[in-house]
């Protein structure tokens, strides 16, 4: 259940697969394989600390998961603003997907809060319980992220000229913003 319940939120398309996606239109498969490991270690350090140290804080503390939806969907904002800006300039001048911007974007991702608090298993002996867990998650992540870089890539070699990279990268500022509001709105609901 856990392989079905990972790919599942994996795919739906995020802040994280929405940069992955556009770095595959704009810079090709092969240079943005390397935005993986930042994706992966994002989860891993995010998801590892939700569940080893903020879960038993909620417990005590009820608001710490409404704090940090506001935190996800804030920093969602912004990040859709820089997209934004980036779609009215020329792509080798626009602002680059990074691993950093991939790294910080997906240690702020919404979806952290899903896989700790609702799919990965709370450890009741100690965090080396989450190891196969996090192997396991490590695999399925890079095969989803490998995807939308695919599918980028494939939007980028089939489509050519008729494809203004404008419309992509507003069209993905679009859709974090959508995903800011929902966040916030969650975290008040």
């Amino acid at each position: 259940m856990f392989v079905v319940e990972v790919l599942g939120v994996l795919a739906i398309p995020g802040p994280t697969n929405s940069l992955l996606l556009v770095s595959g239109v704009s810079r090709g498969f092969q240079a943005s394989l390397k935005l993986i490991l930042a994706e992966v270690g994002a989860y891993l350090i995010s998801i590892s600390a939700l569940v080893l140290v903020l879960e038993p804080v909620t417990r005590t503390y009820s608001t710490v998961p409404q704090l940090l939806r506001v935190a996800c969907s804030i920093y969602l904002v912004h990040l859709a603003i820089r997209l934004w800006r980036s779609g009215g300039q020329k792509v080798q001048d626009s602002h680059p997907i990074t691993g950093r911007r991939v790294f910080f974007t997906t240690l702020m991702n919404p979806k952290n809060l899903i896989f700790a608090f609702g799919i990965f298993p709370i450890p009741s002996a100690g965090a080396s319980e989450l190891l196969p867990y996090l192997a396991g998650f490590t695999a399925l992540c890079t095969v989803v992220a490998s995807g939308w870089i695919a599918a980028g890539a494939l939007i980028q070699s089939n489509a050519a000229q008729r494809i203004h990279m404008e419309w992509v990268y507003r069209g993905e500022a679009f859709l974090l913003g959508g995903f800011a509001i929902a966040i916030f709105v969650s975290a008040y609901s």
